[in-house]
């Protein structure tokens, strides 16, 4: 019966490190008004980021004041997230004439910025285990 048991344990932990699937909670500050949508992406990929199309996962939710969005059945590895606030619900992010974002922006690690947009670098994280990350979603030139 111990036997049986100890080998219960030992496939099962296995089994979980070569396949480890994690769960990442993604938790949003920043929404001032529940209309509109959210836009959410998690990259793997530092040529793709902040590619929308290109993410490796890609999500439009409903906006909320208060919301957390889960990615699951992730793997090991190094990911960024970006997400912006799609306030009139056109799919895309809106910019002026010289390409500056209107909309709310965030990406993991809330870098700040001074000029030009956030890099890969500077929002990647590692995720080994079920995570919870916080980003807040801001405009440009907001302090």
């Amino acid at each position: 019966m111990r036997v049986t048991i100890l080998f219960f344990i030992f496939f099962t932990t296995g089994v979980q490190l070569l396949f480890g699937q994690y769960k990442l909670d993604v938790h949003i500050k920043g929404v001032h008004s529940p209309k509109g949508a959210i836009a959410i992406a998690i990259y793997t990929d530092e040529k793709d980021f902040l590619d929308f199309e290109k993410a490796y996962r890609y999500y439009s939710i409903p906006a909320k004041e208060k919301h957390t969005y889960v990615f699951s059945n992730l793997r090991e590895g190094t990911y960024a997230i970006a997400a912006f606030y799609d306030e009139n619900s056109n799919d895309q992010l809106d910019t002026n004439i010289i390409g500056i974002p209107k909309e709310a922006l965030a990406t993991s690690g809330n870098p700040k910025n001074k000029f030009g947009p956030p890099k890969f670098k500077n929002c990647k994280f590692y995720l080994n285990s079920n995570q919870t990350i916080e980003i807040e979603l801001k405009k440009l030139f907001d302090k």
